[in-house]
């Protein structure tokens, strides 16, 4: 799942050797590199643009040139793809975005100049995020991420006049539209990822519709464990063209968000079928489509949409390990994370929660403010980290003023998704140092009781975690307080087999509980995506997740492998940002005017 190869150290103000004080004029130093970029765009001067860099630096593209999702790292690889790109995409018009440029002063010994200009091609309008940093030539970019924002052709559609002049109701049209709809984009999934995307196309005046397993939308929130709240601050979920009203609980209860979801389909009018699943899927070399759909559970219809969007969650299905013994125990209940909804019914009983990542947290914890007997069975090191201290350090660009004031989610999606993956790297590593030494007292007290932890995946705390394995920490929601105390009790280990009535765990240690819940994550997507359209298609799908040699997760957002088959997963903010660069690509391709991906 990890094939990076372009680590490099940061440029420190000690291997630079060149300090930034206080007098430099950050605005002026960014001029200065804005005039050279429109020069070296403006005549497809590749070296020219290769020379701005610093030997390590790294230039990533999200479709504005590449017409894909690239990363070129360290110069060599810079050229080589500004000599086959600059003859084909020119960029013109460089102006400044806000914020105004700055220097940024993460640590004593960093220092390096950040600026954000919009620029055009011929096909988009474009942001870009550079960051440069001082050196005996002279200010030089470190890293360097250009993204598409809109087609200069196909901008977003002027709202609907709104006054009702049908002979029907509105309510009544829009349920007549959804019935009848003749997709161009399907997307199987109303989750967060679907419902984001379907809003992006239809922006975009692209025919699209939403096939959702559950009765309602949002019940893949409304229906998870009762106890649940999402881990990250709603200040930095906001969904596309729908953001929370003012007072909205900064962290938001899973229900809720479940009610969220439903709203957000029925205020943007995003066509749904609920209680749909598709029964049957094939594609031919063309890229034509057919879909046999189960429509609320009765009727069976038959779509042929242009392009598909396998939207169903980075998740899998769920992963139970199979246990010796398993099938003959009768001691207790045994079940999966994603099928325990409460622990409310174990009252004064024993529970096993064996995982210990965010589910087996959430469950353990639900079930220590019970006073219920609990025991989280901890087989590998989790990474953790405090809310307090982690929060502000990763996303508190996003947080809302002391007046309750949001700043403009766009602005800062395009800072917080810029850094590319070896520097991003770099930077998590010094975070994740800094946050243990000020968790440093939380971590001891867990380990004292028995609890491993860990910095994380080559050291980055949840930076590489996330994104290759999407597991294996956990923000601290309650129940690290309960170890401390006592009322979670921590074993290390696995579970060896089963007796009819008891568990032995690894050393041959045998315990009874009355429910063991299995925390222990799902497979991969595509296992979702066999699942869904069949091995035939599924079997031509390339990996989906992790991190490829470029520093680009794989697959999700790009060419599948399939044609007109996409994949869109990940957490809110990787669906909102995300969203919007797929919906993008899609209508191009939909209008004729789309550019091969860059390949070389």
């Amino acid at each position: 799942m990890y094939d990076f190869k372009f680590n490099h150290p940061l440029p420190t103000t000690d291997t630079l050797a060149l300090p930034v004080d206080d007098t430099v004029d950050p605005v002026k130093q960014a001029q200065e590199l804005v005039d050279k970029l429109s020069f070296v765009w403006g005549n497809s001067d590749a070296q020219g643009f290769t020379d701005l860099f610093v030997d390590y630096g790294v230039w990533r593209d999200r479709l504005s040139f590449t017409f894909d999702y690239r990363t070129f790292n360290w110069r060599e690889n810079i050229l080589k793809a500004a000599t086959d790109l600059f003859p084909k995409v020119q960029a013109t018009n460089l102006t400044f975005l806000t914020p105004k440029p700055t220097i940024q002063r993460p640590y004593p010994d960093l220092a390096y100049l950040q600026f954000v200009i919009s620029f055009d091609t011929e096909l988009l309008n474009n942001h870009a995020v550079a960051n440069a940093v001082l050196t005996a030539e002279g200010w030089k970019l470190w890293t360097l991420n250009t993204v598409a924002e809109e087609l200069h052709k196909f901008p977003e559609v002027p709202p609907q006049d709104g006054h009702m002049t049908g002979s029907i109701s509105w309510e009544s049209q829009r349920e007549k539209d959804d019935n009848e709809a003749v997709p161009e984009v399907l997307i199987i999934g109303g989750g967060q990822c679907g419902l984001m995307t379907a809003a992006r196309l239809k922006a975009l005046g692209v025919r699209t519709l939403v096939i959702e397993r559950g009765e309602r939308v949002g019940d893949i929130w409304r229906k998870r464990y009762e106890y649940l709240s999402l881990h990250f601050p709603s200040w930095a979920d906001h969904y596309p063209y729908f953001p929370y009203p003012k007072g909205w609980p900064t962290y938001t209860p899973a229900q809720k968000m479940g009610i969220f979801m439903e709203w957000y389909a029925h205020a943007l009018e995003l066509p749904v079928w609920t209680s749909s699943n598709v029964t049957s899927a094939s594609v031919d070399s063309e890229g034509r489509w057919t879909v046999e759909v189960n429509k609320g559970g009765n009727e069976q219809r038959v779509l042929y949409p242009k392009q598909v969007i396998m939207a169903t969650s980075l998740c899998g299905v769920p992963m139970t390990p199979v246990i010796p013994g398993m099938e003959s125990f009768k001691g207790g209940v045994i079940r999966h994370s994603s099928e325990h909804d409460s622990s409310r019914n174990f009252v004064g009983k024993k529970v096993l929660v064996v995982g210990t990542s965010s589910s087996g947290f959430d469950t353990a914890f639900d079930c220590a403010r019970r006073g219920i007997d609990v025991t989280l069975l901890q087989r590998s090191p989790t990474y953790i980290m405090s809310l307090t201290h982690s929060v502000p350090r990763a996303i508190g660009g996003y947080e809302p003023d002391s007046k309750g004031k949001n700043p403009d989610t766009e602005e800062q999606d395009r800072l917080w998704f810029a850094t590319p993956v070896g520097p991003g790297e770099e930077l998590a590593a010094r975070n994740a140092e800094v946050l243990e030494n000020l968790d440093r007292e939380l971590l001891d007290g867990l380990n004292a009781k028995g609890l491993r932890t860990w910095r994380g995946q080559r050291g980055t705390g949840n930076f590489t975690l996330g994104q290759t394995r999407n597991g294996g920490f956990y923000f601290d929601a309650g129940a690290c307080e309960q170890i401390l105390n006592g009322n979670i009790k921590v074993e290390p280990g696995y579970i060896k087999s089963f007796t009819p009535s008891s568990v032995i765990l690894s050393g041959n240690r045998e315990r009874s509980y009355d429910l063991i819940v299995f925390a222990t994550g799902f497979s991969n997507t595509i296992d979702s995506v066999r699942a869904t359209l069949g091995s035939e298609i599924a079997d031509k799908v390339g990996p989906i997740w992790g991190i490829d040699e470029e520093g680009e997760i794989k697959t999700a957002y790009r060419e599948s492998g399939v044609k007109g088959l996409w994949i869109m997963v990940g957490f809110i903010p990787f669906s909102r940002y995300h969203s919007k660069r797929l919906a993008l690509r899609i209508k191009a391709i939909l209008e004729g005017v789309a550019t091969e991906p860059y390949t070389s």
